[in-house]
This record gives structure tokens, C-alpha cells and sequence, in this order.
């Protein structure tokens, strides 16, 4: 029996053998952490009542110990998606293939909301960390595919892609997608890419390693058709503008609208809100979230250069568009909102990250600071503190 098993271990797939433990271990120290949360405080603030915006707060009992305890902001919409759909305007910000998903288990399974919106972020990123194995291997080797993989599982907003968001499922369709181009599979690359733009904004900047993979095509091949291929960087735009137009059909408000009247977040230049935090992160250094979006917005700019010189144009031009769409959207009180959550898109951070923690001291203090980080975020975010 035992040999059985090893023998099927054996015979997985690398980037699964590797992927299966470290996602494991973050799903059951994130489900202890959680437990112990529950275990301070069971029932919600009174004051947080309003925001769950007349659904049932999820408390009592194992769903409240495994699930309740992740009912928390934006999840709040996601499961009035999967229960009810888009029936109260605020929730027309909210991109539908993730809620979707977990309708279509709700319905299928007979499940509760909050589980299947939780089987979904768990397996979506299980599916991310392999993926992102698989592309860092062909670029470099096995031994960076695994410290990128390790960065990103400890990074301090990593436990996003195990709370009740889509960041996992889009950050799985965007590596899905870039891997699918480099092996020319244009038809497949086309439809995976419109679903990540169907997933969230932020899969946006994924048009332009599309373009870039689409160029080196068409430079190499003589084919009659080939310039067809520049239509799948187009794909992203489309699901985010297919939408979009859903809504307008709706008549939602339009996007704008409901970010600065609901959300208090207002379109800016990028370089205003970039201006602006500087001049307040004097007065906000001690508060762990300003303190790793500070981190997280050096990383992207280095990892911006870094990609540039060593990978490819593309992934550096993904980097900077990503840097410009999340630095355009900010509130008065705090211009990097949400920075540490929105830059989990940013994989070659975490590739920068992989090639760069090259002895064995580098891995201890990037490991060490990065579980206490995302102890932290996570806490504050548990006990109903925005942190992303």
C-alpha cells in the first residue's frame, strides 16, 4: 500500500508534487488561525452589522468556526451574487466569473454560498501556485519555480487567494493564459484570457505579454493568418468590457459612480496618489498595511526592472500597467487602499523574489518576515479591520 502510494506520488507532475504540501499547509494554518479567531470573538461588532447588507452573519457552530469567519467585506458581496445575483447596486462593481462559479456549485451541490464560494478560492489557488511553478521553471529552473512559489505563499496579503475573494482564480487565469501563448495555443490562450478579464479589472495589463508573445509569433511564421494572433491580446479588454456593457444594460450606474458614492474611491493620476502617500506615510509607519503597501509598491518597481533586463519587455510592461491601474484609483484617506491585495496579480514580484533569495540567510529573513506580516494582515483582517 505504502509503495503504491509513493509510487503515485512519484508519478504526479513536478509542479504538483511541489504545489500540493505548501498549499495545504497555508489552507490548514489559515483554518487554525481562523478557528482561534472565532474562538476570541464569535459574534461581529455591532457597528459592523451594516456591512453585511442584510444577509445572516455566519456564526454558529463548524460553519461558523470553518466559513463564518471568512464572511468578511467584499465576501459579503460575492455571496449575495451567488445567492440572489446582482440585486443591489453595489454589487454591480463586483466582476461575475467568480461568484458565478460558485453559484453553479451552489446550485449543482446543494451547498451553502459561503462554502462554495470557499471551495472555489481554495482550489483556484492551488491551481495559481502550480502554474506559477510550471511558468518559472521553463524561464529558469526548478529551484527558483520553487522559491517563487514559497515568496508568494508567504507573502504578507497571500492569505487573499484563501479568503473568499477572486484573487486566486485570476491570478490562475492570467498564468493559465501566458502559458498557453508561449506554446501557441492561440484559440485556447483566447478564451482563458477573456475569462480572466471576466475575473477582475487587474487581468487588464495581461493584453500586453499577449501582444508581446503575439509580435515574436508573427516575426517567426510565414503563415497567411498569423496576424490573427494579435486579436488574443484583446481578449482581457473584451471580458472586462462585456461587463461592463451587462451593466449598462442593467442600468447600474456606471462604474465610476458606484466606486466614489458607495466605496469612497475616486480616479486620480497615478503620479497624484503617489505624491499624496508619500506626504502621509510619515504619519501612518507604524500601521502594518501602509507599511506593506509601502514594500509591495518597491517590489513592483523593482521587479519592473528586474523583469525587463531578464525575462522579456512584456512581463516588465505588465508590471508598469498594473502599477499605473492600481495607482489610479485611490481614496483621500489612504492613496494605497488595497495596493497589497490589488499587486497579488504582479507574479513576477514573485519571481524577483525566487531569483533573488539565492542563500540560505536571504530565505530565512524573507520567509520570517513575511509569515509575521501575513499573521498580521490576516488578524486585522479576521477581526474586521480593512487591511485590502
Amino acid at each position: 500500500m505504502v509503495k503504491h502510494l509513493r509510487d503515485g506520488w512519484t508519478r504526479l507532475p513536478e509542479a504538483l508534487r511541489f504545489s500540493l504540501p505548501v498549499w495545504l499547509a497555508a489552507r490548514l494554518l489559515t483554518t487554525l488561525f481562523g478557528f482561534w479567531i472565532w474562538k476570541l470573538r464569535p459574534q461581529p461588532p455591532a457597528e459592523i452589522m451594516v456591512f453585511y447588507e442584510g444577509l445572516q452573519p455566519i456564526t454558529e457552530s463548524w460553519r461558523g468556526m470553518f466559513f463564518g469567519i471568512w464572511q468578511r467585506w467584499d465576501t459579503v458581496y460575492y455571496q449575495t451574487i451567488v445567492e440572489k445575483g446582482y440585486v443591489i447596486e453595489k454589487s454591480s462593481a463586483f466582476f461575475p466569473l467568480y461568484p458565478l462559479t460558485a453559484r453553479i456549485l451552489f446550485r449543482l451541490t446543494g451547498l451553502g454560498s459561503l462554502e462554495c464560494l470557499y471551495l472555489v478560492s481554495t482550489l483556484a489557488y492551488l491551481a495559481a501556485i502550480v502554474l506559477l511553478y510550471a511558468l518559472i521553471k521553463e524561464k529558469f529552473n526548478s529551484t527558483i519555480a520553487r522559491r517563487s512559489v514559497m515568496a508568494l505563499a508567504v507573502f504578507p496579503s497571500s492569505f487573499f487567494f484563501l479568503a473568499l475573494y477572486p484573487q486566486g482564480l485570476g491570478l490562475a487565469l492570467v498564468l493559465f493564459a501566458i502559458l498557453l501563448a508561449e506554446k501557441r495555443y492561440w484559440f485556447g490562450c483566447a478564451i482563458v484570457s477573456w475569462l480572466a478579464g471576466l475575473t477582475h479589472s487587474t487581468a487588464l495589463p495581461l493584453s500586453l505579454i499577449l501582444l508581446a508573445e503575439a509580435v515574436i509569433f508573427i516575426r517567426q511564421n510565414t503563415h497567411p493568418w498569423r496576424c490573427v494572433a494579435l486579436l488574443v491580446a484583446g481578449m482581457p479588454a473584451l471580458g472586462i468590457g462585456l461587463f461592463w456593457a451587462w451593466r449598462i444594460n442593467q442600468n447600474f450606474p456606471p462604474i465610476i459612480t458606484i466606486l466614489t458614492t458607495e466605496f469612497d474611491r475616486y480616479p486620480a493620476p497615478p503620479w497624484n496618489n503617489l505624491l499624496n502617500w508619500v506626504a502621509m506615510l510619515p504619519h501612518h509607519l507604524l500601521a502594518p498595511d501602509w507599511l506593506i503597501n509601502s514594500i509591495a509598491l518597491i517590489l513592483t518597481i523593482a521587479s519592473i526592472i528586474w523583469t525587463g533586463r531578464r525575462i522579456s519587455i512584456g512581463w516588465a510592461l505588465y508590471q508598469v500597467a498594473l502599477l499605473i491601474m492600481v495607482l489610479g484609483i485611490g481614496v483621500n484617506y489612504d492613496p494605497l487602499l488595497s495596493y497589497n491585495r490589488y499587486i497579488l496579480s504582479g507574479f513576477p514580484i514573485f519571481t524577483m523574489l525566487g531569483w533573488w533569495v539565492n542563500t540560505p540567510v536571504k530565505r530565512l529573513i524573507g520567509f520570517t518576515l513575511g509569515v509575521f506580516g501575513q499573521v498580521i494582515l490576516l488578524l486585522l483582517f479576521l477581526l474586521w479591520v480593512w487591511v485590502g
